[in-house]
Formats: C-alpha cells, sequence, structure tokens
C-alpha cells in the first residue's frame, strides 16, 4: 500500500488552504472548493515537498474498521484578531476559541477507494457572541478503476458556513454575518492511451443564502445571491517524455441566480475558459505547471458588461534544500459578485510561499500574497495584500502544536470604492489525532 501523509499533517495542510482563504475571503463560489485531489501526473516525481513528506514516528495510526479505518482529530485554536468586522475606522477587537472536529472514514482497499470526511467548526467570541458561529460540511468520495486505463473520480458534498466579515462581497454590515448552505457533486473521468491522456469533468453547485439583518432592524435580503452553477470541461495531455507533458484544456460555465432585484437585475451568465501549458520536472530542483489562455464571462442582461481577458493557472515549486520548498501560485478567475448593481468582477491572485522542515518535529511556513479585483459595472477596484507565518511543532503521532501571524491589508479605489482596512490576526493551535 502506498505511503500517505500523516493524517496531522494532512488536516494541517488543509488548516493553511484555510486560513489562506481567510486572509482572501469573498462570496463563495462552486469553483472555490475542490470536491476531488488533483490527477495523478503524467510525468515522474523526482522530488518531495516538505508539506507532502511522511515522517516516521509521526504517523497517527487510526482505528481499523474492517477493510476501512478511521481517522479521528480535533483541533482547538485561540484566536485574537484585532478588527473583527472589517472596519476602516472604529475598529472592534476581540478572541475567540475555534473547535474543528473531524473524522475521516478510508477504504483500504487494494483497488478503488471509498471515503467519507465530516468536518465542523465552532466559534465563541470571548466578548461579541454575535459573531458565534457553528458550520459543517460532509464529503463522500468514490475513485473506481474501470479498467487498466480507465477511472472514474466522484464526489458529492453537503456544507453550511458563513461569509466572512473580510469578505470583499460584504455591502452592509449586519447583526450577525450571513450564512448560506451549499450543496455540489463532481465526476472526473480519465482514460490513458499511453502518453497521451483524455479527461472529462463535471461539476454542479447549488447555494442558499439567509437573510440577515441590519442595527435598525431592517432585513438585508440575500435572495439575489441564491444560485445554481454548472461546469463542465475536457483536457488532453500528452507525455513528450517522463518529465516533460504537455496539455490543453477548456471548460464551460453557466450560473443561474434564483431572482434579481431593481438594484441587482439576475446576474445568469455563461462563459468558457481556454488553457494551454506544460507540466514539468526536468531536475530535483524545480517542478510546477503553467497554463496560460483566454477567459470569459457573459452575461444574459446587457445591463451587466461582460467580463474576460488573458488567463493564467500556473503552480511552481522550487527545492534550494530536501528540507526547503519554495511554492510561486498565480490564478486568474472570473466570480460573481456580491455587490448590488455588479454583476461579477475580475479577480487576479499571486503567493509566494516557503516552507522549511528543522529537525523533523518542527515546520516552518511563510507567504506572501496579492489579489486584485475589478468589478464590471462599477468604477470599483480592490487590492488585497496578504502576509502569514507559521511553525508548526510536531509533539508525537497524536498532537501537532502551531503558531500563527496573518496580516490582511485591503485598499478600494475608484468612485465607487467601498472600504479599505487592515486585519492582524494572532493564533495558537493544538490538533489531536488518533
Amino acid at each position: 500500500m502506498p505511503c500517505r501523509a500523516p493524517y496531522w499533517l494532512r488536516h494541517a495542510a488543509r488548516a493553511s488552504l484555510l486560513g489562506s482563504a481567510l486572509l482572501c475571503p469573498h462570496l463563495i463560489h462552486a469553483e472555490d472548493t475542490p470536491l476531488l485531489p488533483d490527477e495523478k501526473p503524467q510525468i515522474d516525481k523526482r522530488y518531495t515537498a516538505v508539506l507532502e513528506r511522511v515522517q516516521p514516528g509521526y504517523v497517527a495510526p487510526g482505528i481499523p474498521l474492517g477493510s476501512f479505518q478511521l481517522a479521528p482529530s480535533i483541533g482547538m485554536t485561540e484566536i485574537y484578531d484585532d478588527n473583527i468586522f472589517g472596519l476602516q475606522n472604529d475598529r472592534v477587537a476581540d478572541s475567540f476559541l475555534r473547535i474543528q472536529p473531524e473524522v475521516q472514514l478510508q477504504s483500504q482497499w487494494t483497488r478503488n477507494s471509498l471515503s467519507v470526511d465530516a468536518k465542523g467548526q465552532i466559534d465563541q467570541y470571548l466578548h461579541r457572541t454575535t459573531e458565534d458561529a457553528a458550520d459543517y460540511s460532509i464529503t463522500t468520495r468514490g475513485i473506481f478503476d474501470l479498467d487498466h486505463a480507465t477511472t472514474l473520480s466522484t464526489a458529492v458534498r453537503a456544507e453550511s458556513d458563513h461569509q466572512s466579515r473580510l469578505s470583499q462581497d460584504i455591502f452592509a454590515q449586519t447583526v450577525k454575518p450571513i450564512y448560506y448552505t451549499e450543496q455540489s457533486g463532481e465526476a472526473v473521468l480519465t482514460h490513458d492511451f499511453d502518453k497521451l491522456r483524455l479527461t472529462a469533468t463535471g461539476r454542479v453547485a447549488r447555494f442558499d443564502f439567509r437573510d440577515g439583518r441590519l442595527a435598525d432592524g431592517t432585513v438585508s435580503d440575500q435572495q439575489p445571491s441564491d444560485n445554481m452553477s454548472y461546469r463542465a470541461g475536457v483536457r488532453a495531455s500528452y507525455a513528450q517524455t517522463p518529465s516533460l507533458a504537455w496539455f490543453v484544456s477548456a471548460s464551460y460555465n453557466i450560473r443561474r441566480f434564483r431572482i434579481g432585484s431593481i438594484v441587482t437585475p439576475k446576474r445568469d451568465s455563461q462563459g468558457y475558459e481556454l488553457l494551454a501549458g506544460v507540466n514539468f520536472e526536468p531536475a530535483a530542483l524545480i517542478r510546477g505547471s503553467v497554463g496560460i489562455g483566454y477567459i470569459q464571462q457573459r452575461f444574459r442582461l446587457p445591463f451587466y458588461t461582460n467580463l474576460g481577458g488573458l488567463d493564467f493557472n500556473a503552480t511552481v515549486q522550487f527545492f534550494p534544500t530536501q528540507l526547503t520548498t519554495v511554492t510561486f501560485r498565480g490564478d486568474r478567475s472570473v466570480l460573481d459578485s456580491g455587490i448590488p448593481g455588479s454583476g461579477g468582477y475580475l479577480s487576479t491572485e499571486g503567493t509566494i510561499q516557503v516552507d522549511h522542515e528543522w529537525l523533523r518535529q518542527l515546520i516552518l511556513s511563510a507567504s506572501v500574497g496579492y489579489q486584485n479585483n475589478r468589478f464590471n459595472n462599477l468604477d470599483r477596484i480592490d487590492d488585497r495584500i496578504s502576509a502569514e507565518a507559521s511553525a508548526t511543532y510536531r509533539i508525537n503521532r497524536h498532537a501537532a502544536l502551531k503558531l500563527d501571524y496573518a496580516r490582511l491589508d485591503q485598499s478600494s479605489h475608484g468612485t465607487d470604492r467601498y472600504r479599505a482596512f487592515k486585519d492582524d490576526r494572532a493564533t495558537i493551535g493544538l490538533t489531536l489525532t488518533r
């Protein structure tokens, strides 16, 4: 059976991604939360990144249940935030306890795979109890080898969550955060013809938002944000050598909203994304995937201007030493807007992250990110700069301690600009696994 990363380390990696989402949050979109892992690369893997490395003696054993293995964990984190509402003036600071229970049931079959992942997140504030929240998600995944060259991967998810106060889609200060539910599903079919791989993908997602309430008792109607989205895509990849593979991909999406309003008519749209690029790992010092192309989203109503332009999606990793990984990521996408009068925005993101493993037990990480958002129908451009530093200490195979500091600096420009603010967050957390 192939080696897998320690459960707590995989949990910490997911927590790092969640932390990045907290630094640069926005209205939730179906494209943002992957249901399935990336497909296995066609090129040879020559190096192991710091966060992928398995260290003997720090692997949580789990609980055998017949042909399955149960991996429970719980994370307890104390967080101090100096601007919990993301305000430009009259900043409000508070601390809160975050409890994150999770249970993963994973099959141990020699062929095919089935897993169920249930997790929750409970926030309890010291003073601002109106910010208390309890979220959950349940995800089921199945990976099936139909024959020696064909694989079908499927996943479904049910989730209840809330919108971050730091989102660029916030346009009114409600008494409590805005809550929403998500139901989504995805299927990926992959077939290998020797060096050529063809992949077909389909995804559907539904989001339902609850109304909020303003300080004066007025209802903040969130129904115009309720939507269904559909996406289909195809990809062809050709492995020229064991260290080089070329690819082309195309995807098409349809987004349908339940209702509109006088200020914000229905934001129904359809769009496509075309990419061509390369996956490479020519030596042990570098590997990556770089795709360049075009993206466009066209709105059904002429009220909205269309969005589009140059598209790119890239991840490049450098390995200056066996214990250090430097990762560069860049991406461009068209996202739905939660701002009245705007149908969507073109979002451009880039991050640099450094991970270093010291004495096997300590992982040090630091990252810097930049996000630029250009809204249609509004004279508004937002810039968001984020920075984060963390240290994860492996106590043993059942426990890990993490310290983290994160900063977000948002500026907004144009005649329709909204808010500029800074937010600093410090955390200390303990994750226990079985």
